[in-house]
């Protein structure tokens, strides 16, 4: 899998007052109507207990610049992930990482069983975005993915492009 080139995203949580997050790839848009996301969770991780019981999730999509904000929340202790790390509590009551390329604050809606982990399906109940560059991930490097549209030998040109 890891030469399925994807993006970088943090996924957060809370419970009883307790916020952590974690970094992954493992991410997807599932239906627009209703606004529906997943995320696959590995049943030992730190997270798994805290998403199953809270039923809560946001996924903080990480643009280019980010990357040491990666680094950091896919290791070291959980505790000190978010100090100094600016973040908003939101609808869903996880915190909602600043200057993130975007966020989908969710409610989780059901739990599969895969293997070795728990795929969460989340409605969302809120969802932003700003314009910048993603964070790409590649053969285990992070990778810049953004060209700009005159690089991009397979853009076609769209209507709002004047």
């Amino acid at each position: 899998m890891r030469r399925f080139a994807t993006g970088v995203a943090i996924v957060t949580t809370s419970l009883d007052g307790r916020i952590h997050g974690f970094t992954v790839n493992a991410f997807a848009g599932v239906s627009a109507s209703p606004p529906t996301v997943l995320i696959c969770v590995n049943r030992i991780a730190t997270a798994h207990p805290l998403i199953a019981a809270s039923q809560r999730f946001c996924v903080n999509v990480l643009a280019l610049d980010q990357r040491r904000l990666a680094e950091r929340f896919a290791g070291g202790e959980p505790r000190s992930r978010f100090e100094g790390v600016p973040y908003r509590i939101g609808p869903s009551g996880s915190p909602i990482l600043e200057g993130t390329l975007a966020h989908v604050d969710c409610r989780v809606t059901e739990e599969l069983t895969a293997s070795t982990h728990t795929i969460f399906l989340g409605h969302v109940l809120d969802a932003g975005s700003r314009d910048a560059p993603p964070l790409g991930y590649f053969n285990r490097e992070y990778r810049d993915f953004a060209l700009r549209p005159d690089q991009d030998p397979l853009r076609q040109p769209r209507d709002d492009d004047a």
